[in-house]
């Protein structure tokens, strides 16, 4: 198993994250994947240059898909720890993605349970 070492500065994004976790195919998928109840919502963090440069080794090929239904678009899930808590990186498949962003889903709230804010950097390991 590979792991990465990220580093990226936590954002609020959009709900976006929020919007596609609480669909019911995708929220099942998820609980299938990684045998958890995900939060309903995402931990967005911009990835440094060199991080974002690394992100290119999160391919389809080592990740887990969420195979979408009619009308949406694929994403992968990439086994993840953030401090001393497991979660997954999400990367949704979609045209102009941001290469710089990456999502993460846990059980909990990451923000509330180790007081991040936005502009903080932390670190997230990926293994695959």
């Amino acid at each position: 198993m590979q792991t990465i070492k990220f580093i990226g500065t936590v954002y609020t994004g959009q709900g976006c994250g929020k919007f596609f976790v609480e669909i019911p195919w995708v929220m099942q998928q998820l609980k299938e994947l990684t045998g958890v109840t995900p939060y309903l919502g995402t931990l967005n963090l911009r990835l440094t240059i060199e991080s974002t440069e690394q992100r290119a080794h999160l391919t389809p090929q080592n990740g887990l898909l969420i195979k979408p239904e009619k009308g949406y678009l694929p994403g992968y899930l990439y086994k993840a720890r953030i401090f001393d808590t497991e979660c997954y990186a999400v990367l949704p498949d979609v045209p102009r993605y941001p290469k710089d962003l990456l999502e993460i889903i846990a059980t909990e709230n990451l923000r509330n349970k180790f007081n991040i804010k936005d502009g903080d950097t932390i670190p997230v390991i990926v293994m695959f």
